[in-house]
């Protein structure tokens, strides 16, 4: 009697063990991501790209995508509201951290900067040295943009004017209106205004900017390292198979930005291909080491001005590269 019992137990423990993993996959854990931005394509092409492909889910993952922060101060409202990981411009993770957010960098999957200055088509700058003492539109104040007009001032010995005007629509009126003399963008739709004309590219900011680099980040926090390995582990694999295939799949993620934006082919196609040329999917930045592309864009930020030089990071505290494939 008791070695049939031995056996039964046997045989539930076995059936019970081999159910659990299937269950767990057939139930994606459900959990909020700080990345939803409509306006930019490295922030919802990978939202999307990773739904429509069934990637998140492959992974056993169900995101419910919240909008990503957009500066220091935000991503500590996201981390205070309960919001564990997502995507993020670079520079907010040490800032954030710097100011006693506990977060890290895990991975980044745009390394080289795809930002730009132009300037009108058929306007007078022809250098960016002759952007002294003019006005160059931005984004925002708390936007990259803003510290990229105070870098490129440190770095070409100018002073040019930031001015805060938000989306590329913006920046194009009031240049033809002759508010503005250049304006800052890292959409791929610019690119399609030099083809016209209407624009000329008169700076990759790539040419001046720190090497290696790391643009676009996923961030997540100290807790959930310690708390929950694995579901980090999960969408960091996740977001960077995400990024092969748009890398691979032009053509795919080319439809997903039309349906995003309902922008036309052509725009589309020039946002995509730009895209696909600064996309990491290492995971490691522009080049071969997470901690050095960091500490490429923490050195764009303390040169550019837009921090106390007294503020002190150490990058090697901010990286986590244990999730890298």
């Amino acid at each position: 009697m008791g070695s049939c019992l031995r056996i039964w137990c046997a045989v539930l423990m076995t059936v019970v063990g081999a159910a659990s993993p299937s269950q767990a996959q057939s139930v994606p854990y459900k959990f909020k991501a700080a990345g939803e931005n409509p306006a930019f394509e490295w922030f919802f092409l990978i939202v999307d790209a990773g739904k429509e492909q069934g990637i998140w889910a492959k992974h056993g993952l169900d995101p419910d995508f919240v909008p990503t922060a957009g500066s220091a101060a935000q991503l500590k409202e996201r981390v205070d509201a309960g919001v564990k990981l997502g995507f993020v411009n670079t520079a907010e993770v040490p800032l954030a951290r710097s100011g006693g957010t506990p977060v890290k960098v895990v991975a980044s999957y745009f390394g080289e900067t795809g930002a730009r200055i132009f300037v009108s088509g058929n306007g007078p700058i022809k250098t960016a040295k002759e952007l002294d003492g003019k006005r160059i539109g931005i984004v925002a104040t708390t936007h990259t943009s803003y510290r990229t007009v105070l870098f490129m001032n440190e770095k070409l010995a100018i002073k040019a004017e930031p001015v805060p005007l938000g989306n590329l629509q913006n920046n194009v009126a009031a240049l033809k209106a002759g508010q503005i003399d250049a304006f800052y963008s890292a959409e791929g739709a610019a690119l399609t205004l030099v083809d016209t004309g209407d624009v000329r590219l008169l700076l990759p900011l790539a040419d001046i900017y720190p090497k290696p680099y790391a643009a676009v980040v996923v961030w997540t926090t100290d807790y959930l390292i310690k708390d929950n390995h694995d579901l980090v582990t999960r969408f960091v694999n996740a977001t960077l198979e995400t990024v092969e295939f748009i890398k691979t799949h032009a053509s795919d993620a080319t439809k997903l930005y039309v349906k995003r934006t309902n922008a036309s082919q052509n725009v589309a196609q020039k946002a995509v291909a730009s895209f696909n040329q600064v996309l990491a999917p290492s995971g490691r930045g522009s080049g071969r080491d997470l901690v050095a592309a960091v500490k490429g864009n923490w050195q764009f930020t303390t040169e550019s001005g837009a921090v106390p030089r007294e503020t002190t990071v150490k990058i090697e505290d901010v990286v986590d590269t244990t999730f890298l494939p």
